[in-house]
């Protein structure tokens, strides 16, 4: 399984962030969330794209990481 960071900007941009970076609140309008458990083969722009089409039903938490099968 693999771990992917996303970024979601407060005016609803969706895109890759480093994968260094840390999950949270950036400095600006933007959080960047830990998509954990991703299935081996499935592309990071995979992953954009399932958060694009399904992120306002996706449960947060104040960890910042969300299961690719709540994506899925």
């Amino acid at each position: 399984m693999a771990t992917f960071m996303i970024k979601v900007a407060g005016e609803g941009l969706v895109n890759k962030a480093h994968r260094h970076s840390d999950p949270g609140p950036t400095t600006g309008s933007s959080v960047i969330y830990e998509v954990q458990n991703v299935p081996e083969g499935t592309t990071e722009d995979e992953v954009v794209a399932a958060v694009k089409k399904h992120w306002p039903a996706v449960p947060h938490n104040d960890a910042f990481e969300v299961e690719f099968a709540a994506l899925a």
